[in-house]
């Protein structure tokens, strides 16, 4: 009900009215409610969320902020029923932004320096969103235009002029040439915003959007269009479009992964959007903005990672079976091929490992991991690898196999069990499902998005 908000979204030249039920986001709609109801299952409502010490309510522990190492374990904990009930698939599902919050709490001492109201607002954020487990994107790249006609600007906005001050304006609204997000009006009750960000993922289904960089602009240090802040989805002025849809075949067996975890990826515009002051974490300071930046995503990039050690043993779960199936998993080659799989997995294990043995207390008393980042790099080096393993087990077979209503024909189904299952119907079933489960993953329009992402 949450997301039946009138919210402007739109798809393919339409705009949609109900998210919850259009064909194209129903199958990540039905799937982000079953794993959040997780949280009220007997098994996991104590391993995914806990008895916040200021309300008593039982909250995410996707929000928590941890300040033991005991803590950080349980907040991991969290994060892997996360990553493994989507199968490592979904880059941003809500315990990935819901990290970039506890980020922002943790920085609130040097908000605080830059003005006195930022630190209130990131704490009581913080509390809003554990508080009502919000769902979240984020939009923090700007919109790649053509460099040689579009002028950005050169002058920085005078030192926090937006603190005790309305009705300063930076720029004429009128002018359209910036297509970055800036800030064009700052009234009594908050700033107004025109301008586009991108790649928001998971945009139609989330609650809130977060804005917390445009690291081209900060490295340039043009601090008009540095902002940090946080709005509804449902903000009038602000536009969500939408990409193309992964899946064509909604439902079908054919599309597991397109079905179920296209998380959807968007343009965000900003049509003189309205952001009350008590919504804005920082104005018009790209050093701070880029000083903070790895601090606040410290949380978010160990979700990530922990999705990574998924995602590779998913590709080992599915090439293992498919050796099976085509009776080729004692091929000295294929066995090569699989251990390689397994030592990707293992390296971002032990990885993990060791950014649990780096833990420590950031300056305002927030256990955190080791450093990561470089599990990004990684990811990026072995990434073809692991879908050319996959392709090479899987084979011609990936290419060639039928539909559910090709099943389910009469006329057709002597003919595929005894092409496909040997003429057992039960293995021409499950060879099917198999096979074109394998294709969705490593050679469909998800897969390539996947890579691509």
């Amino acid at each position: 009900e949450s997301l039946r908000d009138g919210r402007e979204v739109w798809l393919d030249g339409k705009r949609v009215e109900d998210v919850t039920t259009h064909p194209a986001f129903s199958g990540m709609v039905q799937e982000m409610a079953r794993m959040y109801d997780l949280q009220y299952t007997d098994k996991l409502h104590d391993i995914m969320t806990f008895t916040s010490p200021e309300t008593g309510n039982r909250i995410s522990y996707s929000y928590s902020l941890p300040s033991t190492y005991k803590e950080l374990m349980a907040r991991k904990r969290n994060s892997e029923i996360w990553m493994q009930e989507s199968f490592g698939q979904l880059g941003r599902t809500p315990d990935f932004c819901s990290s970039v919050v506890c980020g922002w709490y943790d920085v609130r001492n040097e908000l605080d320096k830059l003005a006195p109201r930022l630190a209130g607002n990131a704490v009581n954020f913080h509390r809003f969103c554990a508080e009502n487990d919000i769902a979240l994107t984020h939009a923090i790249g700007d919109p790649q235009v053509d460099r040689t006609s579009v002028t950005m600007g050169e002058n920085s906005a005078p030192d926090n002029p937006w603190i005790g001050v309305g009705g300063y304006a930076l720029e004429n609204p009128d002018d359209d040439q910036a297509t970055a997000l800036k800030v064009t009006k700052e009234l009594s009750g908050g700033i107004v915003l025109k301008g586009a960000k991108q790649l928001a993922t998971l945009a139609p289904l989330a609650n809130e959007c977060l804005v917390y960089l445009s690291a081209t602009f900060a490295a340039r240090s043009l601090n008009e269009y540095v902002q940090w802040f946080s709005i509804p989805m449902n903000t009038p002025g602000l536009v969500t479009l939408c990409r193309e849809p992964l899946s064509q075949n909604p439902g079908s067996y054919g599309h597991p992964f397109s079905h179920r975890f296209d998380e959807q990826d968007a343009m965000m515009y900003f049509n003189d959007v309205f952001v009350p002051w008590d919504r804005v974490m920082m104005l018009y300071d790209s050093d701070a903005a880029s000083r903070l930046l790895g601090r606040v995503n410290v949380l978010a990039g160990y979700s990530s990672n922990i999705r990574l050690y998924e995602r590779i043993r998913t590709f080992v779960a599915v090439v293992t079976m498919l050796a099976e199936a085509n009776e080729i998993d004692e091929v000295r080659d294929v066995r090569d091929k699989l251990g390689e799989l397994v030592s990707y997995a293992e390296m971002i294990r032990l990885a993990i490992r060791g950014m649990d043995a780096d833990a420590g207390l950031t300056d305002s008393g927030l256990m955190v991991p080791g450093d990561g980042f470089a599990l990004g790099i990684y990811a990026a080096q072995i990434s073809k690898r692991v879908l050319d393993i996959l392709q090479q087990i899987g084979g011609l077979e990936l290419l060639a196999q039928p539909s559910e209503k090709d099943l389910a024909n009469p006329e057709l189904r002597p003919y595929l069990d005894k092409l496909i299952g040997g003429g057992n119907r039960s293995v021409t079933a499950q060879r099917a499902r198999l096979f074109r489960l394998a294709y969705d993953l490593c050679a469909s329009t998800f897969a390539t998005r996947q890579e691509v992402y």
